[in-house]
């Protein structure tokens, strides 16, 4: 599976691991986690982003916004320090730019190992356990209160070649992730100002997605 080839995994990963469990069955490593997040067709917030690179003192900081749609997708808006959107389907990952202009990364019907790799992204985002759990060992940590963390350590093939393992830290949503790489880079992502009302798409939002 040529998922270290595709566009920005580590980006994608960021993006899809918003909502990185969902439907699990009470037996399933993960379910103490999903009984306590909040089940929202739509999800809305912002985000703040810091990489530490090695060789780096200073990390890489942006921010910017998100629009996630179960049923459609993602959409990630780097505001700073440069605007830019990814927008990310079932069937297709492309970018805009600031001048409106858009680039298709990769379409699903482009290659199998394109169609494998937006399937274990949007199992991230739809939070498919059976199949996160084949490509993850998982453990989950529940504090007293309604805080939980979620610790992904990637078994074998691509993912394990990049990281070392992934961290979710939430209580009825999804508050921090944490990727840590093979090399020694590390990504912190803080998401704020969430909210999941209204649970449908405006006409704008929907259009985000075409």
């Amino acid at each position: 599976m040529m998922i270290g080839n595709y566009f920005s995994l580590r980006r994608m990963l960021c993006i899809a691991l918003l909502v990185a469990v969902a439907c699990a069955q009470a037996s399933t490593p993960g379910a103490g986690v999903r009984a306590r997040l909040a089940n929202a067709p739509v999800l809305r917030g912002q985000f703040e982003q810091e990489k530490h690179l090695q060789g780096f003192k200073n990390p890489l900081l942006s921010n910017g916004d998100f629009l996630l749609a179960r049923d459609r997708g993602v959409v990630w808006n780097t505001r700073i320090p440069f605007a830019s959107t990814l927008v990310l389907t079932k069937q297709r990952l492309l970018t805009r730019q600031a001048d409106g202009s858009t680039h298709t990364v990769a379409d699903q019907s482009a290659s199998p190992a394109i169609s494998t790799a937006n399937a274990l992204l949007m199992a991230l985002l739809g939070g498919d356990i059976e199949m996160l759990s084949r490509q993850f060992d998982l453990q989950e940590t529940l504090a007293t209160d309604a805080g939980w963390r979620l610790q992904l350590v990637p078994k074998q093939g691509a993912l394990k070649k990049i990281f070392k393992r992934i961290e979710l830290q939430g209580d009825q949503y999804v508050r921090s992730v944490r990727l840590e790489e093979i090399r020694g880079d590390v990504t912190d992502i803080r998401f704020q100002q969430l909210h999941d009302t209204p649970a449908s798409l405006s006409v704008e939002e929907a259009k985000q997605f075409d």
